[in-house]
């Protein structure tokens, strides 16, 4: 699986993020532009409104312009609460009559309409409104060019504040959508996860169809899957079958061959010594190919599963194995725990399992002329959350370079005997299908242990 393709709740969180902070930036910007011009346009009419408060005190008096200003209002327009105020009122003949010269601008204020703009006086920045007030008397017009400004740090600090009011707003915006985003797209993917559980909470084994209340969307999805493991277990099914009749097809000509030379029993004949032996060769890497075939994972049909009691089934396993242990020439103990433990099991793969480890021993536990050592012990144990299943010989053991190989398939430690390579193959495939692990050590020969996962006793 390529992990660099992006999941679809990125892909869904990415596509429904990126628009959704554009326009919140666009947002930002209006509202930004908008509440600028409106701020301008209030500090600019109250501006204007301190215009014509002067032009309200123009008067004339013996053919001249005068502006009546009391001392109180010249102060207030001095001064605001966090700024200052220039002022300047210019008759036509650019006679300072009352304010601050060089404010004054012919150009701007030569228009009855209100001409507002930034200037700079004094070294400060100013937002200044100039036009020209038209006063009428004995048919003459006497023209005053009004001229006030104010620096900007009222303005700018309002400009301020609301930029830090929409930041706020708009920073708890864009977390509210992203989380409602993150919600909706895990809400609205919470199907697929449900799906995603129930698939990895099944064995991989079970072939069973999907149970699930999908969605109209995964209804296509999960009746893809169903159709995938209704063929899968149909080739399971077929290949069995296949087993089956090629064990049949394998079996009964060797059954044949085998009383057809019992016909010509001699024990001083090499023939029938030499054939009786190729004979029971072919026997047993026939079964030991059919029990591989039968215990490979991903043909095996779980409903032949059920829960066992270990325990019994030891039990009962050593009762039918003693005879033939002894028959070698060796001892057999079997070790049971008082604790009883039950395992969901073929019985059977789990009997063909101990007969692998059996036969090794049997087959390798022996001096160098060929005579059978000690005892064969087959143990239940319990170490913390596990049950060890273990059967011991008391042989040579295994050499610890050679201990890591010996459950690979058609692996041989001793090449010059005759051996399949499949036992203990088959021990650690059938393990497996138990959901237990495989362990060889030497322990005064060789110890094979089965280990199954339990919960721990509680005492």
């Amino acid at each position: 699986m390529n992990n660099e393709i992006p999941s679809i709740s990125s892909r869904l969180i990415t596509w429904l993020t990126i628009p959704l902070l554009i326009l919140t930036t666009v947002v930002f910007v209006y509202f930004y532009i908008f509440s600028i011009q409106k701020v301008t346009k209030f500090f600019d009419n109250r501006l204007l409104a301190s215009a014509k408060s002067i032009e309200h005190s123009l008067g004339i008096e013996d053919g001249e312009l005068y502006v009546d200003i009391p001392s109180f209002s010249i102060e207030l327009l001095s001064t605001n609460d966090k700024g200052l105020i220039y002022y300047s009122v210019v008759d036509d003949k650019k006679k300072i009559l009352v304010g601050y010269n060089l404010l004054f601008n012919r150009k701007l204020a030569d228009e009855d309409v209100p001409e507002f703009y930034y200037t700079v006086y004094d070294g400060s920045k100013l937002r200044t409104v100039s036009y020209k007030a038209s006063l009428y008397s004995a048919g003459k017009v006497y023209n005053a060019y009004i001229t006030i400004g104010e620096t900007t740090e009222e303005r700018n600090e309002n400009i301020k504040q609301i930029l830090i009011l929409l930041s706020v707003i708009m920073a708890i915006a864009v977390i509210c959508s992203i989380t409602i985003t993150l919600l909706a797209v895990r809400q609205g993917l919470k199907p697929l996860r449900d799906l995603k559980t129930i698939i990895k909470k099944r064995d991989k084994k079970d072939l069973d169809i999907l149970v699930f209340d999908a969605p109209k969307e995964l209804e296509d999805v999960v009746k893809s899957i169903n159709i995938l493991l209704e063929r899968s277990r149909h080739t399971i099914e077929y290949i069995e079958q296949f087993n089956s009749d090629i064990s049949h097809q394998l079996r009964t000509p060797l059954a044949e061959l085998t009383v057809k030379l019992e016909t010509i029993y001699d024990k001083k004949n090499k023939n029938y010594i030499t054939l009786n032996s190729i004979l029971n060769n072919m026997k047993h890497i026939t079964e030991q190919l059919l029990l591989y075939a039968k215990t490979n994972p991903n043909t095996i049909n779980l409903k032949r599963f059920k829960k066992e009691n270990l325990n019994e089934l030891c039990k009962n396993y050593s009762l039918k194995v003693a005879p033939k242990i002894y028959q070698k020439g060796f001892e057999f103990a079997f070790k049971n725990m008082q604790e009883e433990f039950f395992l969901d099991c073929d019985s059977i793969m789990i009997e063909s399992m101990l007969d692998n480890i059996i036969n090794n021993s049997l087959y390798y536990a022996v001096d160098e002329n060929g005579d059978p050592r000690g005892t064969i012990t087959l143990s239940l144990k319990r170490y913390n959350n596990t049950i060890w299943l273990s059967i011991k010989d008391e042989g040579n053991g295994v050499k610890k370079e050679f201990l890591d190989n010996i459950f690979k398939r058609y692996y041989r430690v001793d090449s010059s005997k005759q051996g399949t390579g499949l036992g203990l193959s088959i021990v650690k495939q059938i393990a497996s299908l138990h959901n237990a692990k495989v362990q060889a050590i030497n322990e005064n020969g060789l110890k094979i242990s089965i280990i199954f996962k339990s919960e721990k006793k509680v005492h």
